[in-house]
């Protein structure tokens, strides 16, 4: 393995160890690339009105595609996946069921904070380790 491959596998080992200290169930990192075969079933799913009234999913469609047009100069993709499930919720008979996300503090709050967490933490060890080479900052719950 070469050593920029060596330095990118140790990162995202560090990586995966923090977020799932924060919390987060699993997660994925990925190249940052266009979603070429994704596009005909992103284009089907928004015109059969899937994404129900979540309008904003029918803007930047070439941005939902293509990362690197969200953020310039973006190599990578971190996905994490969050459980707020929560068992004492709804358990009681008769009463309403209330979707999980919905109860509690508002999931795009939480997962932000979270998130800045991770990238702070990102920040201290690259300037612990003194690479040339920083984060370019983006965090996003549900993106666009």
């Amino acid at each position: 393995m070469s050593r920029s491959g060596l330095i990118a596998h140790q990162r995202t080992v560090w990586l995966k160890e923090k977020a799932q200290e924060l919390g987060f169930s699993s997660v994925g990192v990925s190249k940052a690339e266009e979603l070429t075969e994704e596009a005909p079933r992103l284009e089907k799913w928004l015109k059969e009105r899937m994404h129900g009234e979540m309008k904003y999913m029918e803007g930047h469609f070439e941005k939902r595609l293509d990362p690197r047009k969200l953020v310039p100069g973006t190599k990578s993709v971190v996905s994490l996946l969050f459980n707020y499930h929560n068992p004492e919720v709804n358990s009681r008979e008769g009463e309403f069921k209330i979707s999980q996300y919905a109860v509690g503090t508002d999931y795009h709050f939480v997962l932000k904070r979270k998130l800045k967490e991770l990238l702070n933490k990102g920040k201290i060890r690259i300037a612990k380790i003194k690479e040339p080479k920083g984060i370019k900052k983006s965090e996003c719950v549900n993106c666009l």
